[in-house]
């Protein structure tokens, strides 16, 4: 699915808040969005390394905290726009968030994204 450079960003925030919601960084996760990101259009013009970094602070910021997640991910709906998008960001983000195992807070992230995104 290609999307536009901001659906582009708000993909990769919401993959690298699913990366770092449990507290552990993978590398296999990180290999993951970055490919990801990759496939759905992201501007060759632009480096996204500036983006993933700035993207794994925000993260690191609100992953304590259920509230802080919730209108994190809210901030980033009008962003993510139309049911079909919101589908294939789900579906992407349970493949990042399974690539090195889940558990119960990635289990409560992602419920907390489907319904956020309607999905």
């Amino acid at each position: 699915m290609k999307l536009n450079q901001q659906q582009c960003e708000a993909f990769a925030d919401i993959l690298v808040l699913a990366m770092c919601i449990d507290g552990h960084f993978s590398l296999l996760e990180e290999e993951a969005i970055q490919l990801e990101i990759s496939n759905v259009g992201w501007d060759q013009d632009l480096s996204p390394d500036l983006h993933l970094s700035s993207a794994i602070a925000r993260a690191r910021d609100v992953a304590g905290s259920a509230e802080a997640v919730q209108a994190y991910l809210e901030a980033l709906v009008p962003v993510i726009g139309e049911p079909a998008i919101a589908k294939f960001v789900v579906a992407e983000t349970v493949k990042i968030l399974d690539s090195d195992g889940s558990n119960d807070e990635e289990g409560t992230f992602l419920s907390q994204l489907k319904s956020i995104l309607k999905v």
